[in-house]
């Protein structure tokens, strides 16, 4: 019996139940794992577990049981943020945090806002230490910052957003985001 993290049918090898025959005056035989797929997802390392059973005109030893494991060989994805602009109006704008590869785990990391030239709760709604998470099998994923109106004449300002404590699936690539608040009045 084929148990284990790894999928079978040629997705990360391929080997089915079955059975094995040890023909007359032989001792041994080999079960092979084919096709052991060397695919570019970033993920967990993956077992093969093939379990021995019924035997017939044998008795089973202790050994009954042997893990293969599929060792990942694929580099960890990098996590950037975008910069976004817009004018005063009130509404949020939308973040992507974008991951340079797809990853077969799901990936966090936290974001937050701090006053560039812009101030909190003024021009902008706060955000501290909140956490994304990126889907296993996805690239990106997407959050808001609420942007406050007013009716001053004033510069541009901007306010920055910044990713951190990424989890161990990921590292960050470009950690600062800017938001500019383009003045309308």
């Amino acid at each position: 019996t084929v148990t284990g993290t790894a999928t079978g049918s040629g997705t990360d090898y391929t080997l089915a139940n079955g059975t094995l025959t040890i023909d007359a005056g032989d001792t041994q035989k080999n079960i092979t794992i084919a096709s052991i797929v060397n695919d570019a997802l970033d993920e967990a390392n993956e077992t093969v577990i093939v379990t021995l059973s019924n035997a017939v005109g044998a008795t089973l030893g202790s050994d009954d049981e042997h893990t293969y494991t599929i060792t990942d060989n694929d580099a960890t994805p990098s996590l950037s943020i975008n910069d976004v602009s817009g004018n005063e109006t009130a509404g949020n704008r939308q973040f992507t945090v974008t991951l340079s590869a797809a990853s077969g785990l799901a990936v966090t990391v936290n974001y937050a806002t701090s006053d560039g030239t812009a101030t909190a709760g003024a021009d902008y709604t706060a955000i501290s230490a909140t956490q994304l998470t990126i889907a296993a099998g996805a690239t990106t994923a997407t959050f808001n910052v609420g942007v406050l109106a007013d009716s001053i004449d004033e510069a541009n300002e901007t306010a920055t957003l910044t990713l951190s404590s990424a989890s161990s699936s990921a590292s960050i690539s470009d950690a600062t985001g800017t938001l500019t608040i383009t003045d309308d009045d």
